[in-house]
């Protein structure tokens, strides 16, 4: 007998609730099966059948689970005997379904038609992890995801999520660590197709496990263009396989992850091409450690790694401090890097350049020519971060000092000269493929020459009667045979009593061992000598010590 008409055969045998009233009756199980024998089918097989039946039905919650327990059928309500039979009814009739034909087709769909697929599966698969008698609900769909930690200045790179909308949960995050989940391209060395679906939709595969390193590759290749030249990766982290009702789109169910995260180092290359692959896709964006903390950045982007919230049990204290020690994934690497020590630029080119320790620099022995001079105070004018016009397209400025020069072969070979005549000095310009140049001291070393830079006060604040007033400290433009270097100013305020003090060290000539000299360098040195806007600024000292002399270092003006 087809299975058709052994259900339409209990139908008519199922117990009843009234519709009103309450009520109602039971059928033992062994007369659903004896029914079943009746129609000729072995009693072994009439039980397996029925027994099939009632893990449906119980599996709905419609029938009475104290009188099955008894070997007893019986709905817990009329509702529930309505959905019993419109389920068994669908099931005995091959005309019946429960959805369109094509409701579960994926190809070509709009977005609307997903979601009909994405809100039943996720009613069911939300419905069946939160009704399990121990929350234990076994997964249906198992996802392998790499992930990496791309991290610099303190930020960490994320890639907005494929499915951003957000449908269902709010919380759930429009951001994502840059990498991806594990698909069948992934797993190499296997060509029969059922074993490598078959890994993929199997828990805890070290099949797919090995095959996260060429996941990540490929998806940083996909999302950030990152190929194999730009960088290296290391695992930091395994997290504990995770549980949740998530999915993209219709592929909704309750899902276990099994998420490996890879610290990512660039090159030269691959961190100067990332920072113009960012600058040109929206999808790409930095979140702070504090960002990561709180859950959300200031402008409202959501990180998606609840997995590796949970990995750390909820304490995203001990989440940050974790990220915070990771180095980052590029350094600067300087090649001068030694604390106490400048190296002072001159824009005349009969002055040499002086450097050592502080306050003791000497005159470098350098065989530069005026227009090597020029390429110098350019490399190291971008390498301190002050706004340079570069005057040819040629010309690519990026972070921490570097410039690629393309299809400029002369300006190459210029550059080239140069670091080969500086390569047995203190000052090194470091060359990359004959493309990437910088000069390759610590930013905070370079200084240049006192004759760019200003003091100015303004005549009525000297007057006043205000304990503090503004000053401005500016650097005057400048031509480097790079492109121009703008001007900068900057506002300070300062006790009118030191700046009188400094106007006053500026029109008489004091001796370094002076007292009133050296308290005005003392209260300049705790004070405006401190400040990172004035250190930005590439002047050495406003006031210091020549000769013997206390010397306020600057033009003065006074309007």
């Amino acid at each position: 007998m087809p299975p058709a008409e052994l259900i339409q055969s209990l139908i008519p045998r199922l117990p009843r609730f009234a519709e009103e009233d309450g009520d109602f009756y039971s059928v033992p199980r062994q007369d659903l099966i004896d029914v079943l024998v009746q129609e000729q089918i072995d009693r072994s097989a009439a039980a397996t059948c029925v027994s099939l039946l009632e893990t449906l039905l119980d599996t709905l919650a419609v029938l009475d689970r104290t009188r099955l327990q008894n070997g007893e059928w019986c709905f817990v309500s009329f509702p529930a005997q309505l959905l019993a039979t419109s389920v068994l009814t669908a099931m005995s009739d091959n005309d019946s379904r429960l959805f369109p034909a094509s409701f579960w087709n994926t190809r070509d769909i709009a977005n609307d038609k997903k979601d009909q697929q994405r809100d039943v599966l996720r009613w069911i698969e939300q419905s069946r992890f939160e009704q399990h008698a121990t929350r234990q609900a076994p997964p249906i769909r198992f996802i392998y995801v790499a992930w990496s930690i791309v991290k610099l200045d303190g930020r960490t790179l994320f890639y907005q999520r494929e499915d951003s909308q957000k449908r269902f949960d709010k919380t759930a995050g429009d951001y994502g660590l840059l990498g991806g989940r594990a698909n069948q391209h992934d797993i190499v060395g296997v060509s029969d197709a059922a074993q490598v679906l078959a890994a993929l939709q199997a828990p805890n595969s070290e099949r797919v496990l090995n095959a996260l390193p060429a996941t990540l590759q490929r998806e940083l290749r996909e999302e950030a263009g990152l190929r194999g030249e730009h960088y290296q990766f290391s695992l930091w982290r395994r997290l504990k396989p995770y549980r949740q009702v998530q999915g993209v789109a219709p592929n909704h169910a309750l899902t276990e992850y099994y998420l490996d995260i890879f610290r990512i180092e660039l090159t030269l290359e691959g961190f100067l091409f990332l920072q113009q692959r960012i600058a040109g896709d929206e999808r790409l964006a930095w979140l702070t450690l504090e960002d990561i903390a709180r859950g959300e950045s200031n402008d409202g982007k959501i990180p998606y790694i609840k997995a590796l919230y949970d990995d750390f049990e909820g304490d995203r204290a001990a989440l940050v401090a974790a990220l915070r020690e990771l180095p980052d994934s590029f350094a600067p690497g300087y090649r001068l890097d030694r604390d106490n020590y400048g190296i002072i630029l001159s824009l005349n080119a009969s002055v040499p350049i002086t450097a050592g320790v502080l306050g003791k620099e000497k005159p470098l022995a350098l065989a530069l020519s005026a227009y090597q001079g020029q390429l110098l105070l350019g490399l190291a004018a971008h390498l301190r971060g002050f706004v340079l016009v570069a005057d040819k397209p040629s010309l690519l400025l990026h972070p921490f000092g570097w410039i690629e020069v393309v299809d400029d072969s002369a300006l190459q070979r210029e550059l080239c000269d140069l670091a080969a005549a500086l390569k047995d000095g203190e000052i090194i310009v470091e060359v990359r493929r004959e493309r990437y140049f910088r000069l390759s001291v610590r930013p905070d070393l370079v200084y240049f020459d006192d004759d760019l830079y200003a003091f100015t006060v303004d005549r009525e604040d000297l007057r006043s009667v205000r304990t503090k007033i503004s000053v401005n400290i500016s650097r005057r433009a400048f031509v480097t045979a790079l492109g121009t270097v703008e001007s900068q100013v900057e506002s300070f305020k300062l006790p009118l009593e030191l700046v009188n003090k400094l106007i006053d060290l500026a029109e008489r000539q004091f001796t370094a061992d002076n007292e009133l000299a050296v308290k005005v360098e003392d209260a300049y040195k705790k004070g405006l000598d401190r400040e990172p806007r004035f250190k930005a600024l590439g002047l050495r000292k406003l006031v210091h010590r020549v000769d013997g002399v206390m010397r306020f270092a600057v033009k003065r003006e006074v309007r």
